[in-house]
């Protein structure tokens, strides 16, 4: 019985004949030639990046406008993202079949990208819900008053769920720096890391335009985690732009969008805080 081929070989080119996976994201509600900030379009794309890192497939991304009728018509009212395998005839048009495609390639080239690990799973599972939940009630509370709030000056049920929002960021800060690894199960991305990333990116970002809120500064080895992520080239190529991020909020809260920013040149907040970035390098992390 032959081995499976591994990622090394496919990187050497024994593995001409290649699949190719399009992948359609949302695209942006600004511009629509610029990726939206959709989040599972960005966690597979990360996915199929990493294959395509090891020769494993080609790759397309494609972004569409959901509201077109040409894109209603090709994909019979289906929603991104949507996945086409051409050689096969297939169009992915569901989550759990575009996982499930990526993960039997990930198998069958031994790329370590679905490695189960159930401390981390839990740890990571409702993070973006918490997170959710403070932004609906901060909001809420922040448009009643006609003014962005400080954490200090919230009620006490706005406040609770501020605290839940923390109690799991730290959780995540304390499994990093229990396991001091690059990511969250090893030194290799996973599933996980492409679920993650993403989301803690939003976080991030969507705090400090949108909330008056900044990830804390003590939390320095999931800092130091969002640091790897901006050096990870699955996340940078798939990333959208802050502005595509805030608006895309703002779309779900029904919030109105200032024209200024619709009309800034895109940019991505890669940066952390410089007193942040100096214990991580105190203390080795970087």
């Amino acid at each position: 019985m032959s081995n499976a081929p591994n990622g090394e070989a496919a990187r050497n080119g024994f593995y001409d004949d290649k699949p190719l996976l399009e992948l359609y994201v949302k695209a942006s509600g600004i511009d629509s030639r610029r990726i939206g900030a959709d989040l599972f379009c960005q966690e597979f794309w990360m996915e199929l990046y990493a294959l395509y890192e090891v020769g494993v497939v080609r790759v397309e991304v494609k972004t569409v406008k959901v509201n077109s009728e040409a894109f209603k018509k090709n994909f019979l009212g289906a929603q991104p993202p949507i996945m086409v395998e051409s050689s096969k005839g297939v169009t992915y048009s569901d989550n759990r079949e575009i996982e499930g495609r990526i993960f039997h390639l990930a198998k069958e080239f031994n790329v370590s990208l679905f490695e189960k690990d159930l401390t981390v799973e839990k740890t990571i599972q409702n993070l973006y819900r918490n997170f959710k939940v403070f932004l609906q009630a901060k909001v809420g509370h922040d448009r009643q008053l006609r003014q962005v709030t400080t954490i200090q000056e919230l009620p006490t049920p706005v406040l609770l769920t501020y605290n839940k929002l923390i109690e799991q960021l730290t959780a995540v800060n304390n499994l990093l720096a229990e396991r001091k690894s690059r990511y969250l199960a090893g030194d290799t991305m996973t599933e996980y890391d492409c679920e993650l990333m993403p989301r803690l990116h939003h976080v991030k970002i969507v705090g400090q335009l949108l909330l008056g809120f900044e990830i804390p500064s003590e939390l320095t080895h999931l800092w130091n985690y969002i640091l790897t992520a901006y050096r990870t080239a699955a996340f940078i190529e798939s990333c959208p732009a802050d502005q595509d991020v805030l608006h895309h909020y703002k779309e779900q809260l029904k919030l109105q969008t200032n024209q200024r920013e619709t009309l800034q040149t895109p940019t991505k907040s890669f940066g952390i805080p410089q007193n942040v970035l100096d214990e991580i390098r105190r203390l080795g992390l970087n």
